[in-house]
């Protein structure tokens, strides 16, 4: 067995690599931009990459290389069940109708038209969305039908940014005056504000020529993130910023095992199994009065607190383990099984 890693430091790679060495699993490192990076991956069984949606070269090629990989038949994270709808708003709501996942129901229209006699006939608020973003930077809550034809209008003529770093910049401030986070994260999105160059950001192409509504659902000012791997959940509740209907992105995250309900960890397999991802990040919500979950988004990838490994995980039977783990290393351990699975059907 021999795995080729995309190495992008601050990335899963690190881990991956770490979890090679420390069990002397022969592995490669290589660059996913070389154009003869399909030739170096070929003496290898798999092909791991973690790519960024915020990265105009990913954003460019990577599904196209990992799915090429794949149909080719090497075992590849993230293979194409887990990662044709990453970051993208649109593909999720087809993906959860098509499957009969309990997701907050939601709406896209395409020309003008359609989408004012929708907002003449519908209730209000509603939660207008970008198809891509991360944090709730590209979340906005239209509160009544002026707003929503506003943002129609401008979503199918000029279009909306692919980023918002003002946004994320005051998030993190918030975050740096609670004592939550670091000044170095304030002045990297206002760099990315005033110099819209940096990492890209001119060439990400305007969001446009659609417009995406999906169903406010009342709680109690928080959600539930859910993060599974190889039949593993690290779990939490993410509570919503000051004065704000959005939890994403607010960095006030408690893992408190007590905080997470039985039917929340059930819920949670429960779309896991439906979606057939290698691993996937759940954000989900409980409405306030009928008390039903209800997913509202996924992702193959997420973001990692300091601490995220030392409050233990949960299984499918409910129960929560306190003892030592790395939830990255489970993403190797899927690999890993895959890899032996296909060996065993070729002999």
């Amino acid at each position: 067995m021999k795995i080729a890693i995309a190495d992008r430091k601050g990335s899963y790679s690190d881990y991956w690599i770490k979890y090679c060495e420390e069990h002397s699993i022969p592995y490669k490192v290589v660059n996913p931009y070389d154009t003869d990076i399909v030739e170096q991956v070929s003496d290898c069984d798999a092909f791991m990459w973690h790519h960024h949606h915020a990265s105009f070269r990913d954003a460019l090629f990577a599904k196209q290389l990992l799915f090429s990989l794949e149909q080719a038949g090497k075992v590849v994270f993230p293979n194409f069940r887990t990662g044709w709808h990453f970051d993208d708003k649109l593909g999720q709501k087809y993906l959860f109708e098509a499957l009969g996942v309990q997701a907050a129901k939601s709406w896209v229209f395409y020309d003008k038209t359609s989408a004012y006699k929708w907002i003449e006939t519908t209730d209000f608020p509603k939660v207008f969305k970008l198809r891509g973003g991360a944090g709730s930077a590209n979340v906005r809550l239209a509160r009544n039908k002026r707003q929503s034809k506003a943002f129609v209008r401008k979503a199918l003529r000029r279009g909306f940014a692919s980023s918002n770093p003002l946004f994320s910049a005051k998030t993190q401030w918030q975050n740096f005056v609670k004592g939550q986070g670091r000044f170095y994260d304030v002045a990297k999105y206002i760099g990315l504000y005033l110099f819209p160059g940096l990492n890209g950001g001119r060439r990400m192409p305007r969001q446009k020529g659609y417009a995406y509504f999906q169903e406010f659902i009342p709680n109690d000012g928080f959600d539930y993130r859910l993060e599974i791997a190889n039949n593993k959940a690290i779990a939490m509740v993410r509570m919503c910023r000051e004065g704000d209907f959005r939890a994403s992105g607010g960095h006030d995250d408690r893992y408190d095992a007590s905080l997470i309900p039985q039917d929340v960890v059930e819920f949670a397999f429960e779309c896991y199994d439906k979606l057939e991802m290698q691993t996937v990040a759940l954000d989900i919500v409980r409405e306030k009065e009928s008390e039903e979950l209800y997913l509202i988004e996924v992702s193959y990838c997420y973001g990692l607190d300091a601490d995220e490994f030392e409050h233990g995980y949960w299984t499918r039977d409910g129960e929560h383990h306190r003892e030592p783990f790395n939830g990255v290393y489970w993403m190797m351990e899927e690999v890993i099984k895959a890899v032996s699975y296909s060996k065993e059907g070729t002999t």
